[in-house]
């Protein structure tokens, strides 16, 4: 009996998950680590524009929204990627072509100056 090692007993605390549970989990997984993931690059993004000469501090209230755009973009980009659904992938869908993309174009979307 010497050469027996005992193991601790390990106490269950939950029941068994379901398949449905456990998608759940990953799903809430996958979107907190894009949460994560989109900072980081978003964090690199605007310090790459800061040292590109970018002033994004002086007027931030002039800048926030496209920055938070830019933000929830790479977000939903990833949580798309993961097939996750997020609100921008909607509207990317309803606005943005890929056939009707051209690169040489300056802005991917038609809007009035004025508004």
């Amino acid at each position: 009996m010497d050469n027996i090692i005992q193991f601790p007993k390990m106490l269950l605390t939950g029941e068994p998950q379901s398949p449905e549970d456990i998608a759940e989990k990953l799903d809430a997984y996958k979107q907190d680590y894009s949460d994560q993931l989109a900072e980081i690059l978003w964090q690199n993004l605007l310090g790459e524009l800061d040292r590109s000469g970018c002033d994004l501090n002086t007027d931030i209230e002039k800048h926030f929204p496209a920055m938070v755009l830019v933000l929830e973009s790479i977000r939903s980009l990833h949580l798309l990627a993961s097939g996750i659904e997020h609100p921008l992938q909607k509207f990317a869908i309803e606005n943005i072509s890929y056939e009707e993309w051209d690169p040489s174009q300056q802005t991917l979307l038609d809007f009035d100056p004025e508004e």
